[in-house]
């Protein structure tokens, strides 16, 4: 089958018109010629009536011929307009495909990046106050003394099961006890956090771009404070999320052990 770019242009229907109008005049002539003989020369008119019984006879067939490959003509033309309707069709719905596209990108952009302010706007939401000296830490900063906590605990917990526990089960006793003390301030950010990366992977075919705009986002102790939530009970759906992505390709070198590494698989650090 020929694609549809390849069928004929409708020249022919301009020749076929031109070949009617020519059969027409002819025709025309004939009866006019016959009619004025006929008229004015009326003996003359009878004298040729064999002759005129013996063309009729002979033209008929040609004139049904001729009648046959005029309907072969307007078939051929109906298909070719049939293709030409067709291609554009196609066409039509080619743009109205990428129309759609575009229009699914636009809501798509549009929806990631208020997740992305409503992002900024639940962490810069985050306040915490010193009991002892009365002091405000708003925002980001917030995560610099989680982190304090949470390693503080980390090496209390060390100190008393050093002999008698696993390191992971030391950190698995050292999260869950941090986590009662911040999961009033953090549990709705690890929440939003989660379902926006996962709204990205569920929507977006280039979710590498996007997961880098949320990774970029975060500071050097929220990728910290993430690293440990992954391997918590309640963040264990988390992991999943980190090893596809590579969510700690630049995690500092701030980790409570060195050998919690080993706790990812190397996709997790984009290796």
């Amino acid at each position: 089958m020929k694609p549809i770019s390849n069928y004929p242009k409708p020249k022919i229907g301009v020749l076929f018109a031109f070949g009617l109008l020519t059969l027409f005049s002819i025709a025309a002539a004939m009866v006019v010629t016959t009619a004025y003989i006929g008229y004015y020369n009326p003996k003359t008119y009878m004298r040729y009536g064999p002759w005129g019984d013996f063309f009729g006879g002979t033209l008929n067939p040609i004139l049904t011929f001729l009648s046959f490959i005029g309907v072969l003509f307007t078939l051929a033309l109906q298909k070719i307009e049939m293709n030409l309707t067709r291609e554009e069709l196609s066409r039509s719905a080619d743009a109205l495909e990428s129309q759609i596209s575009t229009t699914k990108q636009q809501t798509f952009d549009s929806t990631f990046f208020q997740m992305l302010s409503l992002h900024n706007n639940i962490v810069n939401s985050i306040d915490l106050v010193d009991r002892q000296s009365s002091a405000r830490t708003q925002g980001r900063d917030c995560f610099r003394i989680f982190y304090t906590r949470l390693t503080k605990i980390y090496r209390e917990k060390q100190k008393n099961g050093r002999n008698r526990l696993t390191d992971e089960q030391i950190l698995a006793l050292a999260y869950r006890a941090y986590w009662k003390e911040v999961q009033l301030e953090l549990g709705h950010y690890y929440r939003f956090l989660f379902n926006m990366i996962r709204f990205v992977r569920q929507n977006s075919p280039n979710n590498d771009f996007y997961i880098k705009l949320i990774r970029s986002q975060l500071s050097d102790q929220e990728l910290l404070l993430l690293f440990y939530n992954c391997l918590s009970e309640q963040g264990k759906n988390f992991k999943v999320f980190a090893e596809e992505f590579a969510l700690f390709d630049n995690i500092p070198e701030r980790l409570l052990e060195k050998q919690h590494r080993r706790l990812f698989s190397l996709s997790a650090y984009g290796e």
